[in-house]
C-alpha cells in the first residue's frame, strides 16, 4: 500500500532541507503534497496489484490445503484393511473377549477348560525391621540401625585421589559417594598454583571446637564437604583417599522362551548408602529384569513379582529348580530383605481348550488365526460353560469409513466451488493507506471483504480438478469381480439431482450396507484396485482420485508455492519480485520529483526574499 509517511511535509524520504512559504506566504508543503498525490497514482496501482496477488496466492494455498486433507482421507480408501474390518462377539465378556485383525476369517471359536496364567512372586520371610520407626523414604545409611539384619548389607569401595574443579565460589561440595567409613586426615585445595591442606573432621562438634585455621567437615552419610572458608572459583579440591559403603546385588529372570534376561546397566544393581529403600525398589521395578518390587509398611515386608505371567523358567538343562526370580546369593536381598528363593510361588501358564484343541500360553492374552483372545476368568471343562467367540465382517465400521470419505469429499468440493463461484468486484481494488486514513474500521473491513472476493473466480485449475474428480467417481471400474458393483451408484452413492449442489454425493445407507453384506470384496475392489497406469478403467476410485489430486496439487504449488517457499521457486513469486523492484524504482523516482519541486519552490522563495530586501532598501533610501 502507499506509504504516506512524510518529512517536513513531504511524502517521500529525502535529505533536502525544505523551506516553507515564509517569503511568499504560500502553503508550499500542501501544494507539493497535492502534486505528489497525483504523481503517486502509478505507485498506488503497483502496490494494489501486489496486494491482490498476495491474496490470490494465499487463496491458492488454502485450496491446496483442502485438497491435501482430502488426499489424506482418500489414502484410507486405498487400503484393503479399511474394508476388511472385523468385529467379534463373545457370549460372556466377563470371561473371554477378543479382537480380530482385518486378515482374520469369519468363523467361530469355542473355549472351555480355561485356567488363567499367573505371575511368579516372592516376599520377605518376616519383618525386615527391628524398629517400627523405620522410614523407607530415608537413606539406608540413616536407617541401618533399625533393620533386623544388616549382615552383608554393605559392599565396600575405595576411592584414591578424587579431584573436583570448583565452578563457583562456595564452601560446600560433594564427593562422588556417600556412606563414608574412613577418609584421609587432610584434603588439599589448590588455588592459583598455591596448595593448602585442610584438616578433616567427621564430627560437627569437633569441627566447631577446633582452632585449626583450615578445616573441613565431612558428612559421612551424604559425602558433603563443608569448608570453614570460601573456596574460590577455579580451585581444585583433591581427596587423597576414602572408603565408602554401597549396596550391590543382582537379580536374574527369564524371557518367554526360558532364556536368562541379559542385565542392563542397572543390573547388577549398585546404590550409594544414602539411597532410600523405596528408591532402590523403584529402580528394580523400572529395570529390564521384569519385576515389580515394593515395601509394605504394615507387614514390614518386601514383595517382588514378575511383571509377566506364566512359567518363565521351566526346568531344563543345568537349571534344576525352575525358580523364576533368582537373587544370586545377594546378602542384601536374601538377608537384609529376607527374600528366600525357595519361598517363590512360581508362575503358571494359561491353559485352554479352543475348538477341541488343548493348548497353553504364558499370557492370558494370545493370538490365534489373527484373532487376539483375552482370558479373564477360569472356565470349567463342560460344554454348557463354554464361551463362544464369533468373528464377522464389521459392516458398520466400513460404512462409517465410506461415509467419512463422502462427507470429506462433499465438504471439499463445496469450499472449492464456493471459491471459484465468488463474485469479483472490480470496482473494489485494495485500499491505499491514504484511503484507509479517511475511513472507519467497519468501512475498511466491508471494502476489503469485497476487494478479496473473486481472486479465484472461474479458476481453470480448480474447475479442472472438480471436473476430473467427478469423472473419477462416476466412471465404472472394469477390474471389479462383480459387475453389479462396478460403480458408486450400484452401492448406493449417487450425485445430488440439484445442479446447484455442484456434484455433491448422496449416500443411501440401506443400499450401501446391503452391498457390504452381500459382496464386501467387490466394494473393496471398487475403491482399492490399483489397475494399470495405462488402463484408467481398471483403476479403483481411490487410485484415480489420488492421481487427480496429486496432479492439480503440484500445478497449484508450482504457481503459488507453499508456506516458506522462496519467491524464485514459484511463478507468482517471480511476479512479486518484479513488482517489488518496480515499486522500489518508482519510489526512488518520486523522491527525486518531490525533491525537485521543493528545490524549485525554495528558489522561488529565495528570489522573493531577495526582492523584498531590495524593495526595503530602496524605500529606506527614498525616505532619507
Amino acid at each position: 500500500m502507499v506509504d504516506s509517511s512524510s518529512i517536513s511535509g513531504g511524502m517521500f524520504t529525502s535529505s533536502t532541507m525544505r523551506i516553507g512559504g515564509l517569503a511568499s506566504g504560500m502553503d508550499i508543503d500542501g501544494m507539493v503534497n497535492k502534486i505528489m498525490t497525483a504523481q503517486s497514482i502509478p505507485l498506488d496501482k503497483m502496490k494494489q496489484k501486489l496486494q491482490y496477488l498476495e491474496w490470490q496466492r494465499d487463496d491458492y494455498r488454502s485450496m491446496n490445503t483442502l485438497l491435501n486433507d482430502l488426499k489424506t482421507t482418500n489414502f484410507n480408501m486405498k487400503l484393503q484393511g479399511t474394508f476388511l474390518t472385523k468385529k467379534t462377539a463373545s457370549t460372556d465378556d466377563s470371561k473371554v473377549t477378543a479382537t480380530a485383525s482385518s486378515s482374520a476369517g469369519n468363523t467361530t471359536y469355542t473355549l472351555k477348560n480355561v485356567k488363567l496364567a499367573t505371575s511368579a512372586y516372592n516376599k520377605s520371610d518376616g519383618s525386615i525391621v527391628s524398629d517400627n520407626t523405620f522410614d523407607p523414604t530415608k537413606s539406608i545409611w540413616s536407617q541401618q540401625g533399625k533393620l533386623a539384619n544388616t549382615t552383608g548389607l554393605w559392599s565396600t569401595g575405595t576411592v584414591n585421589n578424587e579431584s573436583m574443579s570448583v565452578s563457583s565460589d562456595g564452601i560446600s561440595f560433594n564427593l562422588a559417594h556417600g556412606g563414608i567409613t574412613s577418609i584421609n586426615s587432610t584434603i588439599d585445595v589448590n588455588t592459583s598454583g598455591v596448595n593448602q591442606s585442610y584438616t578433616v573432621f567427621t564430627d560437627e562438634s569437633s569441627f566447631n571446637n577446633s582452632t585449626d585455621a583450615n578445616k573441613v567437615l565431612v558428612n559421612q552419610e551424604t559425602g558433603q564437604l563443608t569448608f570453614n572458608q570460601t573456596i574460590k572459583k577455579g580451585s581444585n579440591i583433591t581427596v587423597p583417599n576414602y572408603n565408602y559403603n554401597y549396596i550391590n546385588f543382582n537379580i536374574t529372570t527369564y524371557d518367554d522362551n526360558g532364556n536368562q534376561i541379559n542385565p542392563d546397566p542397572d543390573s547388577p544393581f549398585n546404590f550409594d548408602a544414602n539411597t532410600s529403600l523405596n528408591t532402590i525398589l523403584s529402580k528394580i521395578s523400572s529395570s529390564n529384569v521384569g519385576v515389580n518390587a515394593f515395601y509394605d509398611s504394615t507387614t514390614k515386608q518386601v514383595s517382588i513379582t514378575r511383571t509377566s505371567t506364566g512359567d518363565m523358567n521351566p526346568i531344563s538343562g543345568t537349571d534344576t529348580d525352575g525358580t523364576e526370580i533368582k537373587f544370586n546369593g545377594s546378602s542384601f536381598l536374601t538377608q537384609t530383605l529376607m527374600l528366600n528363593e525357595t519361598n517363590e510361588n512360581g508362575g503358571v501358564d494359561a491353559s485352554f481348550n479352543v475348538n477341541g484343541l488343548q493348548s497353553t500360553r504364558h499370557s492370558n492374552t494370545f493370538t490365534l488365526g489373527n484373532v487376539t483372545f483375552n482370558l479373564k476368568e477360569t472356565i470349567p471343562d463342560t460344554n454348557s460353560d463354554a464361551v463362544t467367540i464369533t468373528v464377522n465382517n464389521d459392516t458398520d465400521a466400513v460404512y462409517d469409513q465410506i461415509k467419512s470419505f463422502v462427507d470429506k469429499y462433499n465438504d471439499t468440493i463445496k469450499k472449492i466451488n464456493d471459491k471459484i463461484g465468488e463474485t469479483k468486484y472490480r470496482d473494489y481494488p485494495p485500499l491505499t493507506d491514504a484511503q484507509k486514513d479517511q475511513m472507519k474500521d467497519s468501512e475498511i473491513t466491508a471494502w476489503t471483504d469485497k476487494a478479496k472476493s473473486g481472486t479465484l473466480s472461474n479458476d481453470s485449475l480448480l474447475s479442472g480438478v472438480l471436473n476430473q474428480m467427478r469423472i473419477d467417481l462416476y466412471s465404472s471400474v472394469s477390474s471389479v469381480s462383480d459387475s453389479d458393483h462396478n460403480q458408486l451408484a450400484t452401492i448406493g452413492i449417487t450425485t445430488s439431482p440439484n445442479y446447484l449442489d455442484n456434484g455433491k454425493l448422496e449416500l443411501d445407507e440401506t443400499k450401501l450396507k446391503q452391498a457390504l453384506a452381500e459382496n464386501p470384496d467387490a466394494v473393496m475392489q471398487l475403491f482399492t484396485n490399483t489397475g494399470t497406469e495405462d488402463d484408467y478403467a481398471s483403476q479403483g476410485i481411490a487410485k484415480r482420485l489420488d492421481t487427480s489430486i496429486n496432479d492439480v496439487f503440484k500445478q497449484i504449488q508450482q504457481k503459488a508455492g507453499s508456506v516458506g517457499s522462496t519467491n524464485a521457486s514459484f511463478l507468482m513469486g517471480q511476479s512479486f519480485d518484479d513488482l517489488n523492484e518496480q515499486i522500489s524504482a518508482m519510489t526512488d523516482r518520486l523522491t527525486d520529483i518531490e525533491n525537485r519541486y521543493y528545490k524549485q519552490f525554495s528558489a522561488m522563495e529565495q528570489a522573493i526574499q531577495n526582492a523584498n530586501q531590495q524593495s526595503m532598501s530602496l524605500t529606506n533610501l527614498l525616505g532619507q
